[in-house]
Order: structure tokens, then sequence, then C-alpha cells
């Protein structure tokens, strides 16, 4: 679906882009992200590091956004007015 639907897919830093809010993790150095929940122990990487999620928290996508985001897109008449516009 990332293809189709031009979201960064899972191994984006948020894998789900603009609609769980969740962030993801990589390695010292890397930039494959993970979309790992719990905080590993001694894990100090720069934006990377925040607190352990709990999975029963995480928010449902919005419609509201969702339906904002399509119409920005569509009025867009270029990829690079889309980003301007993010």
């Amino acid at each position: 679906m990332v293809y189709l639907n031009g979201l960064v897919g899972y191994h984006g830093k948020n894998g789900c882009r603009l609609y769980c809010g969740v962030t993801g993790r990589h390695k010292p150095g890397g930039s494959h992200y993970y979309p790992a929940l719990t905080k590993p122990r001694n894990y100090k990487v720069e934006g990377c590091d925040h607190d352990d999620i709990d999975p029963f928290q995480i928010a449902p996508c919005s419609p509201k956004r969702y339906r904002a985001n399509l119409f920005q897109i569509v009025g867009s008449a270029t990829v690079t007015s889309t980003k301007n516009n993010a």
C-alpha cells in the first residue's frame, strides 16, 4: 500500500506517518525505524528515546484529520506544493 498511497510505511520514523502519532525507534546511526513500543534498556538515541507506549492508549485515526489531509493533497498541483502546504 505504501507505493499506492504515498505514506512512509512501517520503517519510517512515523510508521503510519500522520494518523497514530507513534514515533518509531532506530539503532544508533541507523536510518531504518522500528515500531518498538517498549524502550530498550540503556537506549539513548536523540528523537527516539521516548518513554514506553501503551498500545491501548494509541488514538485511532481522526476522520476529520484524514479528510483535511486528503483535501490538501487533492487541492495541490504538484508534489512540491503539497510539501510546502504541510
